[in-house]
């Protein structure tokens, strides 16, 4: 998406242009997640930096199965650990 200049609003606020918010599909009121890396602000809704987060877990999963649930895997895990105890 093409870069769109705005302005630094009073406390702090900024105006995220409407082209911007429909392809994010965020509404008033709607949580976002802001963040910094290499003086660079970024901009996420809650549901991006969640499928982001479950990528990078399934990295870590010993399993060629994708659909796999993250919550079962970690429930069997904690039985598993469980049992020894």
């Amino acid at each position: 998406m093409k870069a769109i200049r705005t302005k630094l609003g009073k406390g702090g606020r900024v105006i995220i242009p409407t082209a911007f918010r429909q392809y994010l599909h965020l509404e008033t009121g709607d949580d976002i997640i802001l963040h910094m890396e290499d003086n660079i602000l970024y901009l996420t809704t809650a549901e991006q930096a969640l499928q982001k987060l479950q990528k990078k877990v399934r990295n870590y999963i010993k399993t060629t199965d994708q659909n796999i649930s993250l919550v079962d895997e970690l429930i069997t895990m904690r039985r598993n650990e469980a049992k020894y105890e």
